[in-house]
């Protein structure tokens, strides 16, 4: 049996096939490129929500849970464990939903921290604050303590108050330590570090 000739592509099928190979190539390089922006901003927002919770105040531990990564303007899922500075793993960002707000055009992204009183514990807003029943330690390290009565530049910093006593301070965050990791390099560190290894550097 004699063997069948092959069969001419007319030059406009070659087109056809040509573009549909480019237009294959280019779908995975703009996957590959999603994938990979994604998994730069898990490992930035893991990073910097651990950084956040090991610099910030803790007490109880229920403000270091409390960050939560999500498209801005989003209020964000957030562990809500209490009992010990909690610990962020790629779990609390997936990198599936990452991508998929990559792909639906989501450009602005927030780590916001949901507690009640997040205004107070990032120096944003004055208050006193009094430890809570049955929690006469806090579970973070006590970084200065004194009977000195502390700036009303600061009030946050009062931890124990008495009307007509001393006042007794226990802080476990440094002073403006929300202002510092923003402004003082903590966040750019994170923000390479991230990206590096999302893209796949070491």
């Amino acid at each position: 049996m004699a063997p069948r000739r092959a069969r001419r592509v007319s030059s406009r099928q070659a087109a056809r096939f040509q573009a549909a190979a480019e237009k294959s190539i280019a779908n995975q390089i703009r996957r590959d490129a999603e994938r990979k922006l994604a998994r730069g901003i898990q490992e930035f927002a893991v990073r910097s929500m651990n950084t956040l919770a090991q610099e910030g105040p803790a007490w109880t531990g229920e403000f270091s849970a409390s960050w939560g990564f999500a498209p801005e303007g989003r209020t964000p899922n957030t562990p809500g464990t209490t009992g010990r500075i909690y610990k962020y793993t790629k779990n609390d960002v997936p990198v599936r939903d990452v991508e998929r707000f990559v792909r639906d055009g989501v450009t602005r992204f927030s780590i916001v921290n949901t507690s009640p009183h997040a205004a107070i514990a990032t120096d944003q807003e004055e208050a006193m604050f009094f430890p809570p029943e049955n929690q006469p330690a806090p579970i973070g390290d006590v970084v200065a303590f004194g009977t000195s009565r502390p700036s009303t530049e600061h009030l946050r910093y009062q931890i124990r108050y008495n009307e007509g006593e001393d006042v007794t301070s226990q802080i476990t965050a440094e002073k403006d330590w929300f202002t510092t990791y923003l402004r003082a390099g903590g966040l750019q560190q994170d923000l390479n570090t991230g990206f590096t290894r999302g893209f796949g550097g070491k």
